[in-house]
């Protein structure tokens, strides 16, 4: 008898332990992987009217940022923020995972990236700031510096996990030219 109860014991610690592990990753609820908001400088850019990206160093992580200037009314130079519990249309801010980094960027490029994204998490509320430069060229064509920054921003993905990033901005990134 009590051989028996010992491994019931040990069926039901078992259970418990394994139910007990942080499955969710940095920042995250439960699911598959998680992002990790491990964003380096060297892994950000911009391009478009306007875009904006930051990828980890290896590159399987890409948080980005799509605002369309026209509809969004974005200044020609200043600074506009956004309440994403209300996201308005043109406006998308999103974290690519990928399983292995892309031979060539999925994004501000033309060459379709080698492998498919395994999740794409969408922001649900936070805060993003957007701050335009003038432009490059004198008739306000062409090319300008951008930045982004994003605060407190709840990310889920499909299945309903989520995590927050606390504070991340993209800073003096060129935009307003395309790729091709």
């Amino acid at each position: 008898m009590s051989t028996r109860r010992l491994a019931l014991a040990l069926v039901f610690l078992t259970a418990l332990a394994a139910t007990s592990c942080d499955r969710n990753g940095p920042g995250g609820k439960g699911g598959g992987r998680s992002p990790t908001f491990q964003y380096v400088k060297d892994q950000e850019g911009g391009c478009g009217d306007v875009f904006f990206h930051k990828g980890t160093a290896d590159k399987t992580e890409v948080l980005w940022v799509s605002a369309d200037k026209t509809k969004l009314q974005l200044p020609d130079k200043g600074s506009k923020t956004f309440d994403l519990a209300a996201t308005p249309e043109g406006l998308t801010v999103a974290v690519d995972l990928w399983p292995r980094a892309p031979r060539f960027s999925a994004y501000c490029d033309d060459i379709s990236p080698d492998v498919q994204r395994d999740a794409t998490w969408k922001a649900k509320k936070g805060k993003v700031t957007i701050t335009l430069s003038e432009p490059q060229d004198k008739q306000g064509r062409g090319s300008y510096k951008a930045s982004v920054r994003l605060e407190d921003v709840l990310f889920e993905d499909d299945a309903g996990h989520q995590a927050t990033l606390k504070d991340e901005a993209i800073t003096d990134v060129l935009v307003g030219w395309h790729a091709g």
